[in-house]
Protein backbone atom coordinates (compact mmCIF):
# COMPACT_ATOMS: atom_id res chain seq x y z
CA UNK A 1 0.00 0.00 0.00
CA UNK A 2 1.54 3.29 -1.02
CA UNK A 3 1.34 6.44 1.09
CA UNK A 4 -1.58 7.93 -0.87
CA UNK A 5 -3.63 4.74 -0.47
CA UNK A 6 -2.71 4.61 3.21
CA UNK A 7 -3.81 8.19 3.80
CA UNK A 8 -7.14 7.44 2.10
CA UNK A 9 -7.62 4.52 4.50
CA UNK A 10 -6.77 6.76 7.47
CA UNK A 11 -9.39 9.27 6.32
CA UNK A 12 -11.96 6.50 5.79
CA UNK A 13 -11.23 5.11 9.26
CA UNK A 14 -11.59 8.55 10.82
CA UNK A 15 -14.92 9.06 9.05
CA UNK A 16 -16.22 5.69 10.29
CA UNK A 17 -15.19 6.62 13.83
CA UNK A 18 -16.85 10.00 13.67
CA UNK A 19 -20.12 8.56 12.30
CA UNK A 20 -20.22 5.91 15.02
CA UNK A 21 -19.50 8.43 17.79
CA UNK A 22 -22.36 10.58 16.55
CA UNK A 23 -24.73 7.61 16.26
CA UNK A 24 -23.92 6.30 19.73
CA UNK A 25 -24.23 9.68 21.43
CA UNK A 26 -27.89 9.10 22.24
CA UNK A 27 -27.18 5.60 23.55
CA UNK A 28 -24.40 6.54 25.94
CA UNK A 29 -25.56 9.90 27.27
CA UNK A 30 -28.46 10.88 29.45
CA UNK A 31 -30.27 14.17 29.84
CA UNK A 32 -27.11 16.16 30.60
CA UNK A 33 -25.38 15.09 27.36
CA UNK A 34 -22.17 13.97 29.13
CA UNK A 35 -20.29 11.77 26.66
CA UNK A 36 -18.11 10.36 29.44
CA UNK A 37 -20.85 9.63 31.97
CA UNK A 38 -20.79 5.86 31.45
CA UNK A 39 -17.13 5.66 32.48
CA UNK A 40 -17.76 7.56 35.70
CA UNK A 41 -20.76 5.35 36.48
CA UNK A 42 -18.85 2.14 35.72
CA UNK A 43 -15.93 3.39 37.82
CA UNK A 44 -18.18 4.12 40.79
CA UNK A 45 -19.83 0.70 40.54
CA UNK A 46 -16.46 -1.05 40.52
CA UNK A 47 -14.66 1.32 42.91
CA UNK A 48 -11.98 2.12 40.33
CA UNK A 49 -11.11 5.28 38.43
CA UNK A 50 -12.88 6.21 35.17
CA UNK A 51 -9.79 5.52 33.04
CA UNK A 52 -9.62 1.97 34.38
CA UNK A 53 -13.32 1.52 33.71
CA UNK A 54 -12.85 2.67 30.12
CA UNK A 55 -9.93 0.28 29.60
CA UNK A 56 -12.03 -2.57 30.96
CA UNK A 57 -14.73 -1.81 28.41
CA UNK A 58 -12.22 -1.39 25.58
CA UNK A 59 -10.56 -4.70 26.41
CA UNK A 60 -13.56 -6.57 25.04
CA UNK A 61 -12.99 -4.99 21.63
CA UNK A 62 -9.27 -5.68 21.77
CA UNK A 63 -9.81 -9.37 22.53
CA UNK A 64 -12.24 -9.67 19.61
CA UNK A 65 -9.63 -8.14 17.30
CA UNK A 66 -6.96 -10.45 18.71
CA UNK A 67 -9.19 -13.42 17.88
CA UNK A 68 -9.79 -12.08 14.35
CA UNK A 69 -6.01 -11.85 13.85
CA UNK A 70 -5.65 -15.60 14.29
CA UNK A 71 -7.39 -16.02 10.91
CA UNK A 72 -7.88 -12.57 9.36
CA UNK A 73 -9.54 -13.77 6.17
CA UNK A 74 -12.21 -15.69 8.06
CA UNK A 75 -13.90 -12.42 9.02
CA UNK A 76 -15.62 -9.99 6.71
CA UNK A 77 -14.50 -6.39 6.34
CA UNK A 78 -17.79 -5.42 8.00
CA UNK A 79 -16.79 -7.20 11.22
CA UNK A 80 -13.24 -5.84 11.04
CA UNK A 81 -14.53 -2.30 10.53
CA UNK A 82 -16.97 -2.58 13.42
CA UNK A 83 -14.40 -3.89 15.88
CA UNK A 84 -11.57 -1.59 14.81
CA UNK A 85 -13.84 1.45 14.86
CA UNK A 86 -15.09 0.62 18.35
CA UNK A 87 -11.55 0.22 19.68
CA UNK A 88 -10.34 3.38 17.94
CA UNK A 89 -13.24 5.29 19.45
CA UNK A 90 -12.22 4.17 22.92
CA UNK A 91 -8.88 5.89 22.34
CA UNK A 92 -10.74 9.10 21.45
CA UNK A 93 -12.89 8.73 24.56
CA UNK A 94 -9.83 8.09 26.74
CA UNK A 95 -8.19 11.17 25.26
CA UNK A 96 -11.22 13.25 26.24
CA UNK A 97 -11.42 11.64 29.68
CA UNK A 98 -7.82 12.31 30.67
CA UNK A 99 -8.22 15.93 29.60
CA UNK A 100 -11.45 16.28 31.56
CA UNK A 101 -9.94 14.91 34.77
CA UNK A 102 -7.05 17.33 34.40
CA UNK A 103 -4.04 15.20 33.54
CA UNK A 104 -1.19 17.60 32.90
Amino acid sequence: MNNQEFMIEVENSHNRSKKLLIRKQAVYTSGDDDRLEQFYRAAAAQKINPCEALIGMATKHFTVIADYCKDPEAHSIRFWNESLTDLRNYTYLLDALIREIGVV
